[in-house]
């Protein structure tokens, strides 16, 4: 199954762009009428995109995802999940441009006055159904402004007029400056949430209501909204709604009483159920769908016999894509990736037909296992062409392969050993030493007896350490 998070990487560079100016009411209304509905993760995103921004330049530096995963804590999974609330929520818009590099552009949108809020039908009843009616008042409370007393006052406020005169010749003179089309922070107005109407039939919905006493002109179009948030949330069907419409109209005029509509369909829905109306959110079942995928992988190469080290290697393998992989071991032993070695992967990954996780598993195998300072040419093409022969096609099955062929090598250095000893003699007489290979714990067979031995601290964190950042290459920027 392909997931869209997949498509991000921590090394995927964005900027903000803030097309409002935030205010502390604005701040007020996120923390206590938004964030409810959004989650604590995707309020922390939002927060931390706006402290991006300049002041008075409306727009961040380049910043890199890796960023934000560190500063949320979360993974790519989560960091998706959150962004796409905050734009299903109308508080973000998401740009992505793919030439000549990679960049994603996120617009921050002011979220509505809390009269807008409270106004609308979706936010107010999600925001009503999540935290309950005693919280749903209290809340309300904050925002409520005491009226004034108008009839015990005289309004003495004077009008432009009466306080300033300008020239209109020169005001004619300047309006050409005037219209000169710029877009000005705080432009643009808040947008809310919208409902698709496809789910809802309201031709046959009407029809059905046509020998009734309703008044068709009733059916406003903000009233046509209602219905849909009414349907949309409790799940109500073209015919219930006709029922609810008539039960909410006056026999007499035949005129919509839109707050009984909504009443009724609430305290019918929660006669029948005892909890209130979850907002459920797609992305976290695939989440859940991926976890669960991993965990079943994870337990299928235990089976298999590989160690935590190995299956560690495995999924780092899978993540990132085999330049990054290389170009993160170079880094980490003070390197750096030559044209010709960026020149010999392509053209094992154009010619050998290989997934990019056997590939990375190559390039571990040289690089680390064989702690060679190049990803050598001649050996890369040697392995990759036997992989390609052989149908190595999982990492798993490219880790068999590094320990056969350790297994091979530690085989033929015995033999070595048995026919001339640990030494033999050129023909000048000269002691020469017998090179043997070295097999690294992850890569020997049969080690039982070392495997109940567990790493010690220092080297387990070493190796996890080495594990971490790996993947999460490009932190620190390019």
């Amino acid at each position: 199954m392909s997931y869209p998070w997949k498509n991000m990487s921590p090394k995927d560079g964005f900027m903000v762009r803030q097309n409002a100016l935030l205010s502390d009411m604005d701040q007020k209304i996120l923390t206590f009428l938004y964030q409810p509905l959004i989650g604590a993760t995707a309020y922390s995103l939002y927060m931390t995109l706006w402290t991006e921004i300049g002041e008075e330049s409306y727009w961040s530096e380049g910043i890199l995802h890796s960023e934000l995963l560190t500063l949320l804590n979360v993974g790519i999974p989560e960091l998706y999940q959150a962004r796409i609330k905050l734009e299903a929520i109308g508080l973000l818009k998401s740009y992505l441009q793919t030439d000549p590099e990679k960049l994603y552009v996120y617009e921050l949108l002011a979220p509505q006055s809390s009269a807008v809020f409270f106004n609308d039908d979706l936010l107010s009843l999600l925001l009503f159904e999540t935290i309950g009616e005693r919280k749903f008042r209290n809340l309300r409370s904050r925002f409520v402004v005491a009226p004034l007393n108008k009839e015990k006052f005289q309004d003495v406020t004077k009008s432009f007029l009466d306080v300033y005169r300008f020239d209109a010749e020169l005001f004619k003179q300047e309006k050409a400056l005037l219209k000169e089309p710029v877009e000005l922070v705080g432009a643009t107005q808040p947008e809310g949430p919208t409902i698709d109407a496809q789910t809802f039939d309201f031709k046959f919905f009407y029809t059905g209501l046509n020998s009734h006493y309703i008044n068709r002109s009733a059916i406003t179009k903000d009233l046509e909204k209602t219905i849909l948030v009414l349907h949309t949330m409790y799940g109500i069907n073209e015919l219930a709604m006709q029922r609810y419409i008539l039960e909410a109209s006056d026999m007499e005029t035949g005129n919509i009483d839109e707050r009984k509509l909504k009443n009724v369909v609430y305290h019918d829905y929660h006669k029948n159920n005892q909890k209130n109306v979850q907002l459920q959110d797609v992305v976290e079942k695939d989440i859940q769908v991926d976890q669960k995928q991993q965990k079943v992988r994870e337990d299928d190469l235990k089976q298999q016999g590989l160690s935590e080290d190995e299956i560690k290697i495995i999924e780092v393998s899978e993540q990132i894509s085999p330049y990054d992989f290389m170009t993160s071991i170079k880094d980490q032993k003070g390197g750096y990736v030559t044209k010709n070695e960026e020149w010999t992967l392509e053209e094992i990954l154009r010619k050998a037909n290989l997934p990019s996780s056997v590939v990375n598993i190559l390039i571990h195998y040289i690089l680390v296992a064989r702690d060679n300072p190049i990803f050598e040419k001649a050996l890369a093409y040697k392995i990759s062409n036997d992989w390609a022969q052989n149908k190595v096609f999982s990492p798993e099955m490219a880790l068999q392969k590094v320990k056969k062929m350790y297994s091979e090598n530690a085989e033929k250095q015995q033999t070595v050993k048995k026919q001339y000893g640990n030494q033999r003699q050129t023909n000048y007489g000269k002691p020469v030493k017998t090179r043997t290979e070295t097999l690294p714990e992850w890569a020997k067979e049969g080690n039982t007896a070392k495997a109940e031995q567990p790493m010690s601290e220092a080297e387990k964190q070493a190796f996890m350490e080495r594990l971490k950042k790996i993947q999460n290459f490009g932190k620190e920027g390019d």
